[in-house]
């Protein structure tokens, strides 16, 4: 392995980086503790790592100071916790006195080493490096943390691309502080065409049929890596089917017990239990995230069904099955991950007469109540959506209410309730 190793940092070393589209992800580095970036695959975490990486070289470090070891490459195939100690023979091995400078590691995909928390500990306490590592598994990596590295590690969630950066990505130049009418179009378009295709790095520069084709590569890896290899799962046939009732049926309330009747009457062998951790898997893997109902009381969220989400938008385009795409559904599963790429915790509410709110949350002590809506044009919908924010405000009158919208922008009567323009959302401004 030794030699393997020396191969690979070799190639590292001679290799120019990627050209990079800035991310904007917490990179900062605090001494004594591992930066862990977690995700989904293909979200950019290896892109992240690069940035680091042509950040420090920015900064005068050499790049002999630095290592870039991915345990998705082939050759690093069967890498056990015993072959680590061959990690630092070959980084300082030729170079002894580098022991006394800074160095900075990079391990992508460590997961895939069993006890791979122990060797990052005894790095952080014995040696003068800062180490950042990535992982594809929320629960794999963040339990392996806590046990094993006991407070030396800090945590960072990596999505798919925000808006501000698919912009960036698409060389879309903006002064938010002065939008004309000619910009307020242009992030119309950009918006409803960034709620249609999504945020995946790679993909921007397909057309429909590539992108698609490429987005369900990444859900096949997802299931089958992350999920049936890591979790040793069997019934590999329900896993799929509920994988597919989950993005071709996004923002709506999955019960379990009604998808396992269904499954019993299409003559499939599953339990309960086993329905409830296959949905635990996919979360851990970021694939999709389940969204409780409003209450004070543990028993009522977990009686009742949570609503189900996506990790991208172009994934719910690629499973799609329906000639006309639901808008509302794409809107509102957009919306929630805007919200949960910045640390809310969320929930839909029910009001005491029964009417639905998509979000609610509390931040920094203030509720808030989101609707969200594709247009308001047909006053039927416009009134439903006014509605349940009226009563959502009868029972929390304090609450800041808002109505998410493709385009239109507004308040209603009393001007309690804000109506927004998607790319103004998106854009927080």
């Amino acid at each position: 392995m030794k030699q393997v190793l020396e191969y690979i940092y070799a190639d590292f070393l001679e290799r120019q980086l990627p050209v990079l589209v800035k991310r904007d992800v917490d990179m900062e580095r605090i001494p004594g503790k591992a930066l862990a970036l977690i995700g989904m695959r293909r979200t950019g975490k290896t892109f992240l790592c690069y940035q680091e990486i042509q950040t420090l070289l920015n900064d005068g470090v050499s790049k002999e100071n630095i290592l870039y070891l991915n345990f998705e490459d082939d050759r690093l195939f069967g890498f056990k916790l015993e072959d680590c100690q061959s990690i630092l023979d070959v980084f300082y091995g030729p170079n002894p006195g580098k022991k006394s400078e800074d160095c900075y590691f990079f391990f992508d995909e460590i997961q895939n080493v069993d006890h791979w928390e122990r060797f990052i500990r005894r790095l952080i306490d014995t040696e003068k490096v800062s180490v950042y590592v990535t992982g594809s598994s929320a629960r794999l990596l963040s339990a392996e943390i806590a046990t094993g590295l006991r407070g030396r590690s800090l945590s960072r969630e990596v999505f798919p691309y925000s808006f501000e950066e698919y912009l960036r990505a698409n060389s879309v130049k903006l002064n938010p502080t002065r939008i004309g009418s000619k910009t307020r179009l242009l992030l119309n378009q950009h918006a409803e065409k960034y709620c249609r295709t999504g945020g995946f790095p790679e993909i921007t520069q397909f057309d429909t049929n590539r992108r698609q084709e490429i987005l369900q590569s990444y859900v096949d890896a997802v299931v089958l890596r992350d999920v049936v290899e890591r979790h040793k799962v069997s019934n590999v046939e329900v896993l799929r089917s509920l994988v597919y009732q989950v993005l071709r049926n996004p923002a709506t309330k999955l019960s379990v017990n009604k998808f396992y009747l269904d499954l019993k009457s299409r003559g499939m062998r599953i339990s309960k239990d086993d329905l409830y951790n296959f949905l635990r898997h996919l979360t851990d893997a970021y694939l999709i995230f389940q969204v409780p109902i409003w209450s004070r009381s543990e028993k009522k969220k977990q009686v009742n069904p949570k609503k189900m989400y996506v990790i991208d938008n172009g994934i719910l385009d690629a499973y799609s099955t329906r000639q006309t795409k639901d808008h509302g559904a794409f809107l509102e599963n957009l919306v929630f991950l805007t919200l949960r790429c910045q640390q809310i915790e969320l929930a839909y509410y029910e009001t005491n007469t029964g009417h639905e709110i998509d979000f609610a949350y509390k931040r920094n002590g203030q509720f808030h109540f989101i609707q969200v809506a594709w247009n308001l044009e047909d006053a039927e919908t416009r009134e439903r959506e006014l509605r349940a924010l009226r009563e959502g405000l009868k029972e929390h009158p304090e609450a800041v209410c808002q109505i998410i919208t493709l385009s239109e922008e507004g308040s209603s009567d009393d001007d309690r309730i804000q109506i927004s323009p998607l790319w103004k959302f998106l854009l927080g401004v």
